[in-house]
């Protein structure tokens, strides 16, 4: 029986030497940049059964919307625009007259349990209103931010009628 590390040539064989790494930078020398952490996306979920519905991180931005239309509301109280919702069916669409003026919408409901959450604006009929359409006015009270499962101290208690985006 032969030795297979005796069918090389020594010379070909290369002892595996461990390389030398360059020194870490000095505190003084490092030139890092201090970014914000991005923001942990909490899930609003549906008030009766609990399925996820939207997040945080998709609320339409405050710089999307303009100064004298911060304050939404639904029918039943509080309401926030978002650009995206999950696990929601949508009735068919009408036109519903706002006191911003006449809109398409369709009436968002939870996909699992069928409950109320809010609208999705379809068009918007009044130019100056038009920045809304495509997005969806949940009415917060029919939805509560899901318990930080990681941060206990942070967690919401069961309504959030007060919450504020």
């Amino acid at each position: 029986m032969s030795n297979d590390s005796n069918n090389y040539p020594s010379s070909s064989r290369r002892e595996s030497t461990p390389r030398k790494l360059p020194a870490p930078p000095l505190a003084q020398e490092s030139k890092r940049v201090s970014r914000p952490l991005p923001r942990i996306p909490r899930a609003l979920v549906c008030k009766q059964c609990g399925t996820c519905i939207t997040s945080h991180n998709v609320l339409l931005p405050t710089s999307a919307i303009p100064p004298d239309s911060r304050s939404f509301r639904g029918f039943f109280g509080k309401a926030s625009l978002f650009t995206e919702t999950y696990n929601v069916a949508l009735a068919k669409p009408g036109v519903q007259l706002m006191v911003t003026g006449a809109h398409t919408m369709q009436e968002v409901t939870c996909g699992i349990c069928l409950s109320y959450l809010g609208w999705k604006i379809v068009r918007a009929h009044e130019k100056t209103e038009s920045w809304k359409d495509g997005h969806f006015l949940m009415e917060l009270e029919n939805l509560y931010v899901q318990p930080d499962l990681l941060n206990p101290r942070r967690s919401s208690s069961g309504s959030d009628s007060d919450y504020s985006p």
